[in-house]
């Protein structure tokens, strides 16, 4: 078999015993439960587009495991999935480091700092109109650590920011010339210990519309920060000006100011903010024959951990959920609650996390009068359901 197969059969294993150790009544359905599907999703498709950029939903009513199956992973890149042989490719290390670098795919995947780390991975422009949420997914990632590869290159004092560069090359509108898509990150946030390359999702090998051979996974960044098909990992000392780095990927908020009008600063998007979402509505009966009703989501991100997840159904007081486990601090976690006295017609259900520096997610209207960008969008998602 040798000693890949050996290892993923292990990291299969691994990922079964996970899931075999969740609360099973928050995930899979139960042989009598059928889904009771919402109002509001009458324009939703997985498939959205196949190129510049390409985008696939994950459908959060198949929210059945922790860990999303790489076949639904969702997808976002700007241009074109695209096709790297392994036996040439190389990953670089250049810039501001002492011992430049190449390492070919087999030299990353013997280091002797393997790890396996659960992290949800959410675009930056997930939101409920358009996306309807489906621009998230979680996994279980397998890779080696960045902070290691950085320090063996010996990264130079000058160092001021690490830049990761993609073999996706794109070309703004008119212009007659690529670009190199790339992400950088302060040299600090590069040297996070969680930080790292990543070869293999959920116990089986990278897939091309998912980075293979390589990606960058950095636990609490958007999505846009984790480089796919990584080609070179660059060391400046000043800041990186490429494309989105300058001028796509920035969120326009509010902060304090001395005055009476509201003022707006304008800074790179990077770290998720906290959110939960209502992924579905399931029933059954029970064993007079009365029909139960649980609803079920999931909650994720911010900088301090989620302490409490809420629901609020037509508008009523809001109930506490039962959480689920954790699995470390940068996985969602998987949330339910019984719906009783459950009536015939028109319902709105909407969840709201809080964390535990007593953070609260907001209003779609608290949201808006913050943040004047379509991106970072972690507003409560009222659901809209008809019970028949």
């Amino acid at each position: 078999m040798g000693f890949e197969g050996t290892r993923r059969d292990l990291l299969k294993a691994a990922v079964a015993a996970a899931l075999a150790g969740l609360p099973r009544e928050l995930f899979a359905l139960a042989q009598d439960e059928e889904l009771v599907d919402f109002d509001d999703l009458s324009s939703f498709r997985v498939e959205t587009r196949a190129a510049t950029p390409r985008v696939k939903f994950f459908d959060l009513r198949r929210l059945t495991s922790l860990y999303t199956p790489q076949s639904e992973f969702f997808e976002f890149h700007q241009t074109e999935t695209v096709r790297v042989n392994a036996a040439e490719w190389r990953l670089r290390v250049t810039g501001f480091v002492d011992k430049p670098r190449e390492f070919t795919l087999e030299e990353i995947k013997q280091r002797a700092d393997k790890r396996d780390l659960a992290v949800t991975v959410e675009c930056s422009g997930n939101m409920a109109f358009g996306a309807f949420n489906g621009q998230v997914s979680t996994g279980l990632w397998t890779g080696v650590s960045l902070a290691a590869i950085l320090k063996e290159c010996g990264v130079k004092p000058e160092a001021r920011e690490v830049v990761f560069l993609g073999l996706d090359v794109e070309r703004e509108r008119n212009a007659t010339f690529s670009t190199v898509h790339g992400r950088s990150v302060f040299v600090q946030d590069a040297l996070d210990p969680n930080a790292m390359l990543a070869y293999a999702l959920n116990g089986e090998p990278l897939t091309p519309e998912h980075g293979f051979p390589l990606r960058v996974i950095l636990p609490g960044w958007y999505g846009m920060t984790q480089i796919k098909w990584l080609a070179e990992i660059q060391v400046l000392d000043r800041r990186y000006e490429g494309t989105h780095m300058a001028r796509n990927y920035h969120t326009i908020q509010q902060r304090p100011w001395p005055g009476d009008e509201a003022v707006f600063a304008e800074t790179s998007i990077s770290k998720t903010k906290l959110k939960s979402v209502v992924a579905r509505v399931t029933r059954k009966k029970d064993e007079s024959g009365r029909r139960q009703y649980i609803v079920r989501g999931a909650a994720w991100g911010g900088a301090a951990p989620l302490k409490s997840v809420e629901i609020s159904i037509d508008e009523k007081p809001w109930q506490p959920a039962t959480l689920g486990e954790r699995n470390g601090n940068y996985a969602w976690v998987l949330w339910s609650l019984p719906w009783n006295d459950v009536t015939s017609g028109p319902h709105t259900v909407v969840s709201r996390a809080i964390d535990e520096a007593g953070n609260v997610q907001p209003t779609a209207a608290e949201f808006k009068e913050k943040v004047k960008t379509l991106r970072e969008d972690n507003s409560q998602w009222p659901r809209r359901i008809v019970i028949t």
